[in-house]
């Protein structure tokens, strides 16, 4: 890392408000003004792809990471994860922020706990879910991912990425529970307003069956 990325992301960790739950510090920032929208930041860092100022602008956006994401502590070796924990910090930390009720922005895997945080929570009044297939059977995802971790951990800097921005095992955990749901779970019965979107050039989506399969699962 150079000094001047070094210094930069200092500079985004001091910024960062702590929430203490469970003995377990979770991190986030708040940033703007309007209706309450969460950004989940599980896996990367959303202010590198994404102009949050733009959001700003309209909403109260909050990017907080649960137990074992991002800037938060993650669980001892002896610890599980579970979605419903990780779900319950989210609500935790808008609560923080000041609010019971919030809508949820995710894309990749947090286009995946975006609508599971709405079945899971009952505080969401409206959801937007990119780059993930949503819809369909989830059990394939499951060793799909176990086979890029087992990879990952092979390649010495691949896998100082993935311990520099998540705890692994929590990963693990949150795709073997996903692939134990019913097939179209996260959009069936949600009891909130959903926008997807998904782009055709899109290889991950590719070899999940594409962008008609997801549309076909919207309609069922």
């Amino acid at each position: 890392m150079t000094s001047t990325a070094w210094v930069a992301a200092v500079l985004c960790f001091l910024s960062m408000a702590t929430l203490i739950r469970d003995g377990l510090d979770l991190r986030y920032e708040v940033t703007g003004a309007g209706p309450a929208l969460l950004l989940p930041a599980l896996n990367f860092r959303w202010g590198d792809y994404l102009d949050i100022g733009l959001l700003a602008g309209r909403f109260t956006v909050v990017t907080g990471s649960p137990r074992g994401f991002g800037a938060s502590e993650r669980l001892t070796a002896d610890a599980g994860y579970r979605v419903a924990d990780l779900a319950s910090d989210l609500v935790a930390v808008m609560e923080a922020a000041g609010f019971e009720r919030f809508s949820v922005f995710g894309y990749s895997f947090t286009g995946a706990i975006a609508p599971w945080l709405a079945h899971l929570t009952g505080r969401v009044d409206a959801v937007v879910s990119g780059g993930f297939p949503i819809a369909g059977d989830y059990s394939p995802l499951y060793p799909e991912i176990q086979a890029q971790s087992a990879a990952a951990e092979k390649d010495p800097a691949a896998w100082a990425v993935v311990n520099s921005r998540f705890d692994n095992r929590a990963a693990l955990s949150f795709y073997s529970e996903l692939s134990e749901l019913p097939p179209d779970f996260l959009i069936a019965d949600l009891p909130c307003p959903l926008f997807a979107f998904w782009g055709e050039e899109d290889e991950e989506l590719a070899k999940e069956g594409g962008v008609q399969q997801l549309a076909d699962g919207l309609d069922r």
